[in-house]
């Protein structure tokens, strides 16, 4: 799946970078929210910085792409009670993702007046980890604090809760490549631009995963035009 994703995308940039009857580039920064389904408890803050490329192939018709770091992650907190054969603790956990993201969007456009557009763009992204952060606080409710020797190798404590689930899951080394959808709609004046994008992750987060919803990404950003 992963090759056959990021192929779509690299093709869909080349034919477009060949028919497209003008490109412009654009720097482009932006403020999100984001929440990761089925874990975490709110949605959280993020940012959005790159630059973003658009090639018109009509007046009314175009591909949009680019280069942009993001980051998302979540938390969780009373996340479930675990014991094993000598303690009973609460687990808290954060994990913190940085990302290089590629879009590749198909953008419709139409003239309001002389200097004001509106647009609306959807497709695939694809994106990279640049770097993976977690953390665990665990609040033991019973046994000592774990010394050196009596944790597991990587410093995380596994155990089940009351159903039997196994908290093995938080713990899984996340996947560097994720992908999923994008769409946009916004307004440009005068080679300045702001729009609401809407990103879906699709990819798998852990080798254990589905693919499926992971990640909702709201973001509001600004940017400016430049002919090239």
């Amino acid at each position: 799946m992963k090759k056959k994703v990021v192929m779509v995308c690299m093709m869909m940039t080349s034919i477009c970078g060949l028919y497209a009857q003008n490109v412009t580039l654009a720097p482009e920064m932006g403020i999100s929210a984001v929440q990761r389904y089925g874990w975490g408890q709110e949605w959280r803050p993020s940012a959005k910085i790159g630059v973003s490329v658009d090639f018109n192939l009509t007046n009314h018709f175009g591909i949009e792409s680019g280069l942009f770091y993001t980051f998302r992650g979540y938390s969780i907190s009373n996340g479930g009670t675990y014991s094993n054969e000598k303690f009973t603790w609460t687990e808290n956990v954060s994990q913190t993702r940085h990302f290089l993201q590629i879009p590749v969007l198909a953008q419709f456009r139409w003239t309001l007046n002389k200097n004001t557009k509106m647009f609306f763009g959807v497709g695939p992204y694809v994106a990279f980890c640049l770097k993976n952060r977690f953390d665990s606080n665990p609040y033991y409710m019973n046994g000592a604090y774990p010394g050196k020797y009596e944790q597991y190798y990587d410093g995380f404590m596994y155990g089940e809760d009351a159903m039997g689930n196994s908290n093995l899951f938080l713990y899984e080394e996340a996947r560097n490549f994720d992908w999923g959808v994008s769409s946009n709609i916004g307004i440009e004046t005068n080679h300045w631009y702001a729009k609401l994008q809407y990103d879906l992750s699709l990819g798998k987060e852990g080798k254990n995963d589905v693919i499926g919803a992971n990640y909702h990404t709201l973001t509001l950003s600004v940017g400016y035009k430049f002919g090239l």
